[in-house]
């Protein structure tokens, strides 16, 4: 919890979080008019956002994605659900960060190699699941509204623009001919183990209310389903404190 707070300790890292609000605002608010489901989502180019800044800034790259959510908002689709847009946006920065130091603690975010590349990929799979189940099974337990294409559409938003627009753009960043300061947990190593067994009742959890969504299930109305959404929200809370 105090890693989540830190950004907002120190001049430089609340300085990160102005720069990509405003980034996320300024890519967010042209696409508004592009709506794909009427009032939730819409074609979103800004979802490369997330991973790359979590990535290089950590907790200050999450608040400034959440926030910048939020107030993009403003310019057409804010509502009651908009706290679950602050939270989905806030995970899907700080998710893929905490994966990567589970993965490669000892490493600096990179894809200089294509390991790394792989590990990318797969972490922003899992965040684009993380952030779809958050969104849409909030959706449905906290204000009764499923919208199976909502799932559907926020994975697929949060997967392709993070590896095709995303991508290049981190590996530019990470280049040596570029001086980007990454920000690097105070605790890399602890709880390792604890960390890695989380993370894998994580992807069990993403994987199993995926095939249950396929299926037609929804979480409010199937005990298993239930059951999988508290294992994911537990080691999802254990990853991200």
């Amino acid at each position: 919890m105090k890693e989540i707070l830190y950004p907002f300790r120190q001049k430089k890292t609340v300085l990160q979080i102005v720069v990509c609000t405003l980034v996320f605002i300024g890519m967010a608010v042209p696409f508004k008019s592009m709506s794909l489901v009427e009032g939730f989502t819409e074609v979103r180019p800004v979802n490369a956002v997330p991973v790359v800044v979590g990535l290089l800034y950590g907790p200050a790259g999450a608040w400034g994605c959440a926030i910048g959510n939020v107030i993009a908002d403003l310019f057409g689709s804010f509502s009651k659900t908009s706290i679950l847009g602050f939270a989905g946006n806030f995970i899907a920065a700080y998710l893929p960060y905490k994966l990567w130091h589970i993965l490669r603690y000892e490493q600096t975010p990179n894809v200089k190699n294509y390991k790394n590349i792989g590990i990318y990929i797969f972490i922003s799979a899992i965040g684009a699941l993380a952030t779809g189940t958050i969104l849409t099974c909030g959706l449905d337990l906290l204000f009764g509204i499923w919208l199976k294409q909502l799932f559907v559409i926020i994975c697929l938003n949060d997967f392709f623009f993070p590896i095709f627009l995303g991508l290049p753009v981190f590996i530019v960043l990470t280049c040596d001919d570029y001086k980007v300061s990454i920000y690097m947990p105070k605790d890399i190593g602890k709880y390792e183990g604890v960390r890695k067994v989380l993370f894998w009742a994580l992807v069990l959890s993403i994987i199993s209310i995926l095939f249950m969504i396929c299926l037609g299930y929804t979480m409010s109305s199937n005990c298993l389903m239930l059951l999988f959404g508290g294992i994911f929200l537990v080691s999802l809370v254990g990853i991200i404190i």
